[in-house]
């Protein structure tokens, strides 16, 4: 009976029709193609995953996490998405380390800093090795909100452009972070 209502909601979730509660993750919503870059390397990615949870230290805000990856999503994990455990994502991310090349390039983040009106604050973005704050004020969060409609339970984003990421105080050279997607995704309550 369990797997029955896991198969029905799946397709359920394959064919685009809207389900209520927790159980509607539609995987295709999940598959875009998603370009990120810093200074001269980048990659594209096709899965994205938001997810989002209290900001520790910071009550009334939360983390909206939005994770890309290069691998599509299986069963196995819209049923711990479903949960809110992102692990099994994790864990096939972590599992491309003994390529370093493959690793390097099959993930980013963009996490946005949001108020309980769903008000952005901040967004910083994260590609192996290299983080950065690109947007830190108020007009360069405007800047980066080219489409933007969060209602605590789904996310329709829209977003192009670069930043100079100052890296003066590590000692290093500046980095340019670049970045091209448009997702429109249920977003889940992690940890929940």
């Amino acid at each position: 009976m369990r797997f029955l209502l896991f198969f029905t909601a799946l397709v359920f979730c394959v064919t685009g029709q809207a389900l209520s509660g927790p159980a509607s993750v539609d995987p295709s919503s999940n598959q875009k193609n998603a370009n990120f870059s810093v200074d001269n390397n980048s990659l594209s990615l096709t899965t994205a995953v938001a997810t989002i949870e209290p900001r520790q230290g910071a009550t009334g805000y939360s983390w909206l996490r939005i994770s890309f990856y290069s691998f599509p999503l299986t069963a196995e994990d819209i049923a711990a998405l479903i949960k809110g455990d992102t692990a099994s994502m994790d864990r096939k991310w972590s599992k491309k380390a003994d390529n370093p090349n493959d690793y390097n390039n099959s993930y980013a983040v963009i996490r946005l800093s949001v108020d309980k009106n769903a008000k952005v604050w901040q967004v910083d973005m994260y590609v192996p090795g290299h983080t950065c704050t690109i947007a830190p004020f108020e007009p360069d969060v405007k800047s980066f909100l080219q489409d933007y409609q969060f209602d605590g339970k789904r996310l329709r984003l829209k977003s192009k452009g670069s930043y100079m990421c100052d890296m003066k105080f590590l000692g290093i050279p500046d980095q340019k972070f670049g970045w091209d997607f448009e997702l429109n995704t249920i977003v889940i309550e992690k940890g929940k």
